[in-house]
């Protein structure tokens, strides 16, 4: 007779990845992942206190092997970009994932990891603690917001994505120039490229804004945030 695994952490949150995976997050119940794992839905909360922290949990896992510590030797510009570009890259490699991630702080090893660096950086380059806050979650945001938004097309092949992107041109050169002069005009210009082009657009975009707001107040000097 086979020896039965022993239930785990690990175990758990890998067949909770499984499951989210082949049939989507609204599949992902403790009863269902219970009946996945051969065992009782009571028996999950001897691991986790609840479903938000396994939640929780299965986001930390899509990160494994994916933050890396740049070290002192890489700036903090290229540092954060690095890191931005990974989380997004988790992200889109396990959509399904990303959709049952619950809301709030980091909690987990590799969400703790990625908040320390990213923080770290930004302290090195000088902003003060409100300050680098704000463009903590800034650069979160677009990642995350990013990944979410680009996850359904970038499962296509290459030449369904392109075909796509050409019917989306057509449709905005359609419109009507009246009422959408501007977007027609841009009709092209919205849709050339690839995601990740965009993205890294957006992205160095927001690393020029902070590059510039270090440089108005002295290089490292400490930049404050605004008052409420």
């Amino acid at each position: 007779m086979a020896r039965k695994t022993a239930l785990s952490r690990e175990r758990i949150t890998e067949a909770g990845m499984r499951l989210v995976e082949r049939e989507g997050p609204q599949a992902l119940t403790l009863r269902r992942l219970g009946d996945a794992l051969g065992v009782d839905p009571t028996a999950l909360y001897r691991h986790f206190r609840n479903k938000e922290e396994l939640l929780s949990a299965i986001g930390d896992r899509t990160l494994d092997g994916r933050i890396v510590d740049p070290g002192e030797e890489v700036g903090w510009r290229d540092g954060l970009r690095d890191l931005c570009l990974r989380l997004r890259a988790a992200y889109l490699a396990q959509p399904a994932v990303a959709d049952v991630v619950r809301s709030g702080p980091p909690r987990q090893g590799n969400e703790l990891l990625l908040t320390e660096v990213m923080l770290r950086l930004l302290h090195r380059a000088g902003f003060a603690p409100a300050r680098a806050a704000a463009a903590y979650h800034s650069l979160i945001g677009l990642s995350l917001g990013s990944a979410a938004i680009d996850a359904p097309v970038s499962r296509l092949p290459q030449r369904e994505r392109e075909q796509l992107y050409e019917r989306w041109r057509r449709e905005y050169a359609a419109l009507d120039p009246l009422r959408y002069p501007v977007s027609v005009e841009h009709a092209r210009a919205l849709w050339e490229g690839d995601a990740l082009h965009r993205f890294e657009v957006s992205l160095d975009t927001m690393l020029d804004g902070l590059e510039a707001e270090r440089a108005r107040s002295g290089g490292a000097a400490a930049l404050e945030a605004p008052p409420a």
